[in-house]
């Protein structure tokens, strides 16, 4: 942040002590480096905020309501016009008539600081209003974190054999993402047909173990993967575990990334479990993690909304285990 001085001259000194004359160019520099450490120091200072509520109470003191006095404005048009070098301009008609005073008769207010009134009330709102959706913000529904720890790991299981089959049929090529992956046994399903395949896992423990079979697994959030995969660069995505723990608010971001991630025609694949399996769960898992499911009709809806096409059941899988498998792809 730069700190500007203020100019110097003999005016600023009328009346003081100004026998030592204006300070030197080195002691101007030397000044402006105290102001910037104490702007680092002395935080909030040079954030948005700060700077906003510095403004808005140098408006209010100039311009506003309750500012005793004319207004540094309406002094500087006065004396403008007394000394006769102010030319007519658009906003004369604001302006008090030649035969008012500046502050108009019986110090009632002119036309101008009525209306800079009601500007600085309309910031005054503003900032009442963003500092309220900013608490909203900080106090959004959010996981709590780590909480994907309290999760019982559930292996895709019967479900590796027709989804993998999915996988093979429609991927156009590149790499096949899952999330949650797990101890990694669809990894190793779909490297062993040839497809390069890669897991997020977001528990340690398992992350470990999949890697220790020799799959590719990165410990994390999918979310954050998916983010920095370049668009279009994946050639399938089979998303389970983290659909289901994940909040609604949560979930429609993750959708947008897998639509930026996969390439043109790429399959993508959710196994969900049905609500009924929620009860099963431990009770700091149900306490802690804000991971209700989804019914079906309601993923077919988002993932439609999301730009993906062909959104069926998978075919040959059932509910025998309490879960539900759809399938998507992207445009081609």
């Amino acid at each position: 942040m730069s700190a500007a001085l203020p100019p110097t001259g003999d005016a600023d000194h009328a009346g003081g002590d100004s026998h030592d004359g204006p300070p030197g160019s080195e002691d101007q520099a030397r000044a402006a480096r105290a102001l910037r450490e104490a702007f680092a120091r002395l935080a909030p200072q040079g954030s948005d905020a700060w700077n906003f509520l510095a403004a808005f109470t140098h408006l209010g003191d100039r311009y506003g309501p309750y500012h005793p006095g004319a207004s540094a404005l309406s002094d500087t048009v006065g004396t403008e016009e007394r000394a006769g070098a102010r030319r007519p301009g658009r906003l004369d008609r604001l302006r008090p008539g030649k035969d008012r005073a500046v502050r108009g008769p019986e110090g009632e207010k002119t036309e101008f600081e009525e209306a800079m009134g009601q500007v600085v009330e309309a910031f005054r709102f503003l900032s009442a209003r963003v500092a309220t959706l900013e608490a909203r913000l900080a106090a959004e529904d959010r996981p709590v974190e780590g909480a994907a720890w309290l999760v019982p790991a559930r292996e895709l299981g019967g479900l590796v054999a027709p989804v993998c089959a999915h996988v093979l049929a429609r991927t156009p090529g590149g790499d096949v993402v899952h999330a949650d992956c797990g101890e990694g046994g669809l990894l190793q399903a779909l490297t062993g047909a040839g497809v390069a395949a890669h897991g997020v896992e977001p528990r340690g423990a398992l992350a470990l173990s999949a890697i220790e079979r020799g799959s590719s697994v990165t410990i994390g959030e999918a979310s954050e993967y998916l983010a920095g995969r370049a668009p279009d660069s994946l050639g399938g995505m089979v998303l389970n575990g983290v659909v289901d723990r994940l909040p609604l608010h949560a979930l429609l971001p993750l959708l947008a990334l897998s639509r930026r991630a996969l390439a043109h025609d790429a399959p993508l694949v959710i196994v969900s479990e049905t609500e009924a399996v929620t009860g099963a769960r431990e009770p700091a898992a149900l306490d802690l993690v804000d991971g209700r499911p989804l019914h079906a009709a309601t993923w077919e809806l988002l993932l439609g909304r999301a730009g993906f096409v062909e959104v069926a059941p998978l075919a040959g899988v059932g509910l025998g285990d309490g879960r539900f498998a759809l399938v998507a792809a992207t445009p081609s």
